[in-house]
């Protein structure tokens, strides 16, 4: 379990910190002052530290000095932060530099950029597609483990792009079929005049072209899990097959003469309103009620903006396993994605982050790469149009610590006409950090005569 350090003298926040990151898998020390806290980072017993800069005997800078070299990555979380201390604490190590208040959710991008290794609470959630530490999300993998080990139908609603597919596997996954088959079939997009067929399966001769028996996707999942997804597209007459099979457990292949039993779960998913489809004659009622036994619906992403940078984070290191390169995150490029409304939801998400990866040449994603991919959209939702654009520029006091460091290190930087070591020499920081910080903002070093 990885371990967070909370160096903090405030009792309360120290408390509420410790808490919030228990329930987040992680496990949580303290430090109540400078001292408890150069002994926890000299002796390495946290992977990364949350430091104070005011810790009522000590100044968290003068701890980062006499901690010296330690294995803990820490990050600053000050209530009393200002330019000159976000550059010393780089000077002396640091990683990040954070301005309260903050919540746990909102450090967690900033923890998952200093950690080597994952927490395994995220990458379990990771697996089930189920990232994200909002409420909205927490009810979610709460109503899936209660509902995974049930054998009943479950009806998952949301926009298009949520993600209710992975609900639907995680359902499958956390259930006693888990070893059996998970067939998915997109009804949206099936030919309509071949559907019974699909679904149910046919005999040798039953139409033109039938030159054998074929089993059908109920046959095919039998034991395990059948998931029909956007559910709302079924005509009618199949709606009216589908009942019958939900009643008796049973289907009969196109052509044939007799029914067949099957063991199946169905899971189904929809953006639709089907009760207003149902009153319009366009779903028939009483698949409505088999279907809804239980119900999980999915906010789309804009409705919980904390579980962006979660998300986004894990989709490029899924990027990176897959591209077998080394991919990271910026924080400032976190920053721009929960601005964005995300009509698309976690798919759009997904599909920009892929871009943004192409556009990078360094192999860290910042804001501009960002604002690139999500200009070149393919969604065109005017929603989304009229959020594209990128925000005017605001005034000093209204920037947070960390732009405004950005800021002060790319005017230095181009003051100084690109030379790094006349650049980190003016900051008071070494080369290396500057180096690193230049990468993330997207900028090449420059001549260094």
């Amino acid at each position: 379990m990885t371990r967070i350090l909370v160096a903090d003298d405030d009792r309360a926040f120290r408390l509420a910190m410790t808490k919030a990151l228990g329930r987040m898998g992680y496990q949580a020390l303290e430090a109540s002052n400078g001292q408890e806290a150069i002994e926890a980072l000299t002796a390495g017993t946290a992977d990364v530290a949350l430091l104070d800069l005011q810790l009522g005997d000590m100044d968290g800078l003068e701890v980062l000095r006499r901690a010296g070299r330690t294995r803990t990555r820490v990050i600053v979380v000050t209530g009393h932060g200002s330019i000159a201390a976000a550059v010393e604490a780089m000077r002396l190590g640091a990683v990040h530099f954070v301005q309260k208040p903050i919540d746990a959710p909102s450090l967690v991008p900033y923890l998952r950029d200093a950690l080597v290794e994952e927490a395994p609470a995220a990458a379990d959630e990771e697996d089930l597609g189920l990232v994200g530490s909002s409420a909205a999300l927490r009810r979610v993998r709460e109503l899936v483990r209660k509902a995974g080990p049930t054998d009943e139908t479950v009806l998952v609603t949301g926009e298009s792009g949520v993600g209710k597919e992975l609900v639907a596997r995680a359902l499958h996954e956390t259930s006693p079929r888990a070893k059996k088959p998970f067939v998915a079939i997109n009804c949206a997009q099936a030919h309509r005049d071949l559907f019974d067929a699909e679904l149910f399966g046919y005999v040798k001769g039953a139409f033109t072209g039938a030159t054998q028996d074929r089993a059908g996707l109920f046959r095919e999942a039998n034991g395990g899990t059948l998931f029909l997804d956007e559910v709302g597209e079924l005509p009618l007459e199949a709606q009216a097959k589908l009942l019958r099979v939900l009643e008796t457990g049973t289907v009969r292949p196109v052509g044939g003469v007799r029914e067949e039993p099957v063991d199946v779960r169905v899971l189904a998913a929809t953006n639709r309103n089907l009760a207003e489809a149902a009153r319009e004659g366009k779903f028939r009622e009483d698949l409505l009620y088999r279907l809804h036994v239980l119900s999980i619906e999915i906010p789309p992403l804009r409705e919980r903006r904390e579980d962006i940078a979660p998300i986004a984070l894990a989709l490029v290191r899924r990027l990176g396993r897959e591209r077998n390169r080394e991919l990271r995150l910026d924080p400032t490029a976190i920053q721009e994605l929960e601005r964005y409304d995300w009509p698309g939801n976690v798919r759009e998400l997904q599909n920009v982050l892929k871009r943004a990866a192409i556009f990078s040449s360094t192999g860290v994603i910042g804001p501009s790469e960002i604002r690139e991919a999500i200009g070149s959209s393919i969604f065109g939702h005017p929603e989304a149009r009229a959020t594209r654009a990128a925000p005017p520029p605001r005034p000093a006091e209204e920037l947070t610590l960390a732009e405004l460091e950005k800021r002060h290190i790319l005017e230095t930087f181009d003051r100084l006409e690109g030379n790094v070591t006349r650049t980190a020499q003016a900051l008071g920081i070494d080369r290396r950090t500057l180096q690193r910080k230049l990468r993330a903002y997207g900028r090449e070093a420059g001549d260094e005569s």
